[in-house]
C-alpha cells in the first residue's frame, strides 16, 4: 500500500467522523446561544423594567411635593400605578424566572431521530438520512479506491465528493432543525 493509499483511507475514515463531530459541536453551540439570548432578554427586560420603577418613584415623589388638589394627586397617583403595572407586565413578558437546564446531547437527537412537528421538516429530514447513507456509500468506495490499484484522479474524484456530501448533509441537518423549529405549530 502506497503513502496515498494510507493518505485516501484514512481521509475516507475521518471525514464521517469528523463530519459527526462538527454535528455534535454546532448542536452544542445551538443550545448555547439559545440559552444565552434567553438569558440576555429577561435581564433587559428586568433593567428597563427598573429604570421605569425607578422614573415612577421618582415622578411619583416629585408630584406629590408640588401644591395641587386631592384630584390632581389622585389622577398622578393612577399615572404613577399605570407606570408601575406596565413595569411588572415587562418582566412578566420576558418568561420564566429560571432557565431551563441545557437538553443534553444524545446520538438520537445529533441523528434527528425524534418528533418532528413540520411536514416541511419531516422532508427535510428524509434528505438528511438520504446524504447520510450517500456519505457512507461514498466512504465505502473512497477506501475500495483506494485499497485497489485505481489511479489517483479516480481517488480524488471520490474525495471530493465525500466532503461535498459531508458539507451537504450538515446543511440539510440544521436546516431541518431550524424548519422545525421557526414554524409555528
Amino acid at each position: 500500500m502506497r503513502a496515498e493509499d494510507v493518505g485516501a483511507v484514512v481521509v475516507a475514515v475521518v471525514v464521517p467522523v469528523l463530519t459527526a463531530a462538527v454535528g455534535a459541536f454546532a448542536v452544542t453551540w445551538q443550545d448555547r446561544q439559545a440559552s444565552r439570548s434567553q438569558t440576555g432578554r429577561r435581564q433587559r427586560a428586568f433593567e428597563d423594567a427598573t429604570r421605569q420603577v425607578d422614573f415612577a418613584v421618582l415622578w411619583w415623589e416629585a408630584r406629590q411635593r408640588l401644591p395641587g388638589s386631592p384630584e390632581e394627586l389622585g389622577s398622578a397617583s393612577r399615572v404613577a400605578q399605570r407606570w408601575l403595572d406596565q413595569a411588572g407586565a415587562l418582566v412578566v413578558s420576558a418568561g420564566p424566572g429560571t432557565v431551563d437546564p441545557p437538553r443534553r446531547l444524545s446520538p438520537a437527537r445529533l441523528l434527528l431521530l425524534y418528533r418532528f412537528r413540520h411536514t416541511s421538516a419531516k422532508f427535510i429530514r428524509a434528505g438528511f438520512f438520504a446524504m447520510l447513507v450517500l456519505m457512507g456509500v461514498t466512504s465505502v468506495g473512497v477506501l475500495s479506491v483506494a485499497l485497489s490499484t485505481g489511479t489517483g484522479a479516480d481517488l480524488g474524484w471520490s474525495l471530493t465528493w465525500l466532503l461535498l456530501f459531508a458539507l451537504i448533509t450538515l446543511s440539510l441537518r440544521f436546516w431541518a432543525v431550524s424548519a422545525d423549529a421557526t414554524r409555528q405549530p
